[in-house]
């Protein structure tokens, strides 16, 4: 299979995941990677267009084939890509941004943060997105690419446009991610933004916060660094194929609408990670009841 069939083969949509293609790109790496880099070049310049080809999809595989590569040239391109405004990036790449774009973003990254903050820092961005990039910086400190310290003080900086960024999901995402990071240097920040009652409490309050810095930082980090979620994406096909439009049982446009389904309406409701961590937070609030009434 030349590059031309590998890439006829990651074209379009046929409902089958193209595994032997995907294997073949592997094999080809150093003839396909320039390939791949200018076909997203190229969509980026065009992604209005790309919302008319409804079967056209090289451009997921390619995010990932390049993600599993490592490819810093990838990573201008990518950040290109997702910093359109609205919510084009999202009808064309379904779940990938709330999924696995940070993990990409990562990836690719040549430890330059500063693409990453000013995608963070465009309001324009989709939020999602933004999120995405927030989620970025996570992957990059729990592979140890870079340190928590420059991640902590970074945040610091986001905390204090505190009256400027208007959007709860971003300050949500930031109070989740210093959570995460055991960042119990910016506690001040934190309770601040829950005072201004810029965070939704349905996916993260005080006492989760709490919770989180009473296991102190060597432990959260430890956790960080084994959990998956902030992991690089180092196989393409174990990221991919088990989507569900993949699944044979079943049809075609329930699995399309399902990989690409546009969200109704907007905010956490819309987005499966975000129902999922709702239904997370509803069972540990009903713990704490139970163990308050013993």
């Amino acid at each position: 299979m030349q590059i031309e069939e590998i890439l006829s083969e990651l074209e379009n949509t046929t409902g089958k995941f193209p595994v032997v293609a995907i294997e073949r790109a592997r094999e080809e790496r150093e003839a396909i990677t320039p390939r791949l880099l200018s076909t997203l070049e190229e969509l980026s310049n065009n992604l209005e267009e790309l919302l008319e080809k409804s079967d056209y999809i090289l451009h997921l595989y390619a995010f990932y084939l390049l993600a599993e590569f490592r490819e810093p040239l990838a990573y201008p391109v990518i950040i290109k890509f997702f910093s359109v405004p609205g919510e084009i990036a999202l009808d064309l790449t379904g779940d990938l941004v709330t999924e696995d774009l940070g993990r990409i973003l990562a990836s690719v990254n040549d430890r330059n943060i500063e693409p990453i903050k000013q995608l963070i820092e465009n309001k324009d961005v989709n939020e999602y997105v933004r999120g995405a990039a927030l989620k970025s910086l996570l992957v990059l400190v729990a592979q140890d690419k870079i340190p928590r310290e420059q991640v902590i003080q970074y945040y610091k900086e986001l905390f204090s446009n505190i009256g400027e960024e208007e959007d709860y999901y971003i300050w949500t995402t930031l109070v989740i991610n210093s959570a995460e990071l055991c960042a119990v240097e910016l506690n001040e920040e934190i309770n601040r933004v829950f005072e201004e009652d810029l965070v939704e409490q349905l996916f993260i309050d005080q006492e989760d916060v709490n919770d989180s810095f009473q296991q102190g930082i060597e432990v959260t980090l430890n956790k960080l660094r084994e959990n998956p979620r902030y992991s690089f994406i180092k196989d393409a096909i174990s990221e991919m194929k088990d989507w569900t439009y993949f699944r044979p049982t079943e049809s075609r446009k329930e699995e399309f609408t399902t990989l690409f389904g546009h969200r109704e309406g907007s905010g956490f409701s819309s987005d499966k990670k975000w129902k999922n961590q709702a239904k997370k937070k509803m069972q540990k609030q009903s713990r704490r009841k139970n163990r308050s009434k013993k």
